[in-house]
């Protein structure tokens, strides 16, 4: 199961599905207490790269919108984010042989970076991943 880091500060916000998510999810994360160095450009990294893979799963739409939670503290930070269930599966995405225009090559980014991450189906999907700072 997620943990989170200790002593640590946590911030939700609201996102609307559209072009301009990417870069207000990255500003939110690098608003956060202890987001320098290499932890602040990987959160950064990573926190585009599912933004992105949600954003493929669904045509852009203000009314759409995707919940992304920062938690960062002394151990590292932890990153979720929550919308709707992209058309493509993870699983598939991840492992696909397909040209990394054609999806899935973020995921894999995720997975060689983060320290942990997963996904969970419910209503919709949740991604998440950990760093260790």
């Amino acid at each position: 199961m997620p943990h989170a880091p200790t002593g640590s500060v946590e911030r939700t916000i609201t996102l609307p599905a559209t072009a301009a998510a990417p870069q207000s999810a990255r500003r939110h994360v690098a608003g956060m207490p202890g987001m320098g160095g290499r932890l602040g450009y990987e959160a950064l990294l990573l926190t585009s790269e599912l933004v992105t893979f949600f954003l493929e799963g669904v045509e852009p739409d203000p009314s759409a919108s995707l919940r992304l939670t920062v938690r960062s503290g002394e151990g590292g930070a932890r990153v979720t984010l929550a919308g709707p269930a992209a058309e493509k599966a993870v699983a598939s995405a991840l492992h696909s042989r397909e040209t990394p225009s054609s999806g899935g090559f973020g995921l894999r980014i995720v997975d060689r970076t983060a320290d942990r991450w997963g996904a969970q189906r419910g209503d919709g999907l949740v991604l998440w991943f950990e760093l260790s700072s």
